[in-house]
């Protein structure tokens, strides 16, 4: 009889195809990642799966941000295919960069130049498709660190603008040399002299940023396209803590080559407006729920938001003691509407209390990698673990309120992503549940 070694051992051929037939019963009998801890390795023969649980999806606005102080701002005008007309405007305080500033006897300014240092776009600015046009407004009414402000805020500014630059392209790669020095990309805005002499006619203002601040109180910043075309525009990433000033070029009787600057810093109170004129689709989609069975959107920018509701749940559970091992909500995109519009990397899922606060999920409790919302390009969705969220409201102690998926970092980025409807005909929204039924108690 043919004989195997194994180990410096010999076996005859039955005994080895009896090792062989072990080692594979035992490594296809491994137990499959279940999700939840609380899984009993002899309930393994129970487990069920369904995927046919009805999703309710539909389109909403979401509520204004707070867009106060944050890391970064946005600005810029862009015009989507789907959404409509999108405009973001910055209002910031600037203070003087040293106290005491003295300007000299025979004062005479060159110029005042408002600069934005530039990070990144949403949209398009190549060529004729990117031009926009910036306007900066003078603030009438104080900001003040202390105070709360949020995306929709509307402050008072003077009726006339004091500096205009374009239409132009914003080149985000050119870097570009002030006195002798370079710098990164940026808005380069002439604002007029008058507030120049202004600041000169007003020596005391220049003794301390408080002092500056009752003289000027700062700027608002906004654009608008030249053209209102789909696909013409963009939102522009600012970093106004890297280098955002007004540069005051200048002389005086002992020298004609001089500048002083007012900054934003970290004291500087400062926050971003976002307007919204959405298009007729998005408006239809929002007055008429039922639409959103088709497709929707997330958006950031304190823009839009989708809701997801399951129905049938309850009437599903039946009155059984349901344990669910993992609940897994995929939510596939629209491929064909990114173009040059990326998706959002990743989005929250958010649920709303009995007084119709928003609040995490219970899932989220154990955190965000247990919870997903990041975007899978290999299969063009969203996954999310919602296992913890359905076992409460299949136990009576939680109410389906809703789900409601939302952009992450609304108020710093400018994303937006279509995303399939609950009933599509293809690769609609879906709830997988993997389950087991025990005994009644």
């Amino acid at each position: 009889m043919k004989k195997f070694h194994f180990g410096g051992h010999s076996v005859n051929h039955w005994s080895a195809s009896f090792i062989f037939f072990f080692i594979a019963l035992i490594q296809g009998c491994k137990q499959p990642d279940l999700g939840l801890e609380v899984q009993n390795p002899g309930d393994v023969i129970s487990l069920l799966r369904t995927d046919s649980m009805a999703v309710q999806s539909t389109l909403e606005k979401e509520d204004s941000v707070k867009s106060d102080e944050l890391v970064f701002n946005l600005l810029g005008s862009y015009q989507d295919p789907y959404l409509g007309l999108i405009n973001a405007s910055v209002v910031s305080q600037f203070r003087p960069s040293i106290s005491n500033i003295i300007l000299g006897e025979g004062f005479e300014a060159d110029s005042l130049i408002l600069v934005l240092p530039l990070r990144s776009a949403y949209g398009d600015v190549t060529k004729l498709n990117g031009l926009q046009t910036f306007k900066v407004y003078r603030l009438e009414e104080s900001l003040a660190l202390s105070d709360a402000y949020y995306s929709n805020k509307v402050v008072a500014v003077s009726a006339n603008p004091i500096g205009m630059l374009g239409p132009i392209l914003p080149l985000l790669s050119d870097s570009v040399k002030v006195t002798g020095k370079k710098e990164a990309a940026q808005l380069r805005i002439p604002l007029d002299l008058n507030l120049a002499n202004e600041i000169a006619a007003n020596p005391s203002s220049l003794t301390s940023a408080n002092a500056f601040l009752l003289l000027f109180k700062g700027l608002m910043i906004s654009s608008e396209l030249p053209i209102v075309q789909n696909g013409k525009g963009a939102i522009l990433d600012l970093n106004l803590l890297s280098g955002a000033r007004i540069d005051l070029f200048y002389k005086n009787s002992t020298n004609d080559s001089l500048r002083i600057s007012f900054v934003v810093n970290e004291n500087a109170a400062r926050f971003t407006q976002f307007k919204h004129q959405y298009s007729q689709q998005i408006q239809n989609l929002i007055s008429n729920p039922g639409l959103g069975q088709d497709y929707s959107f997330v958006q950031t920018m304190g823009g839009l938001r989708t809701k997801i509701q399951f129905p049938n749940l309850m009437a599903w559970k039946a009155g059984r003691n349901i344990l669910v091992n993992k609940a897994r909500l995929f939510v596939p995109i629209d491929s064909s509407a990114i173009g040059i519009y990326p998706v959002n990397p990743q989005l929250n899922i958010i649920t709303k209390t009995e007084n119709g606060t928003l609040s995490v999920i219970p899932d989220l409790f154990v955190g965000e990698d247990y919870a997903g919302s990041s975007y899978k390009p290999a299969t063009k969705q969203y996954e999310f673990n919602i296992t913890r969220y359905i076992q409460s409201i299949l136990d009576g102690k939680a109410v389906d309120r809703g789900l409601f998926i939302q952009a992450k970092g609304t108020g710093v980025s400018s994303f937006r992503v279509k995303i399939n409807g609950g009933s599509t005909a293809i690769k609609p929204i879906r709830l997988e549940l993997l389950y087991q039924i025990l005994p009644s108690n």
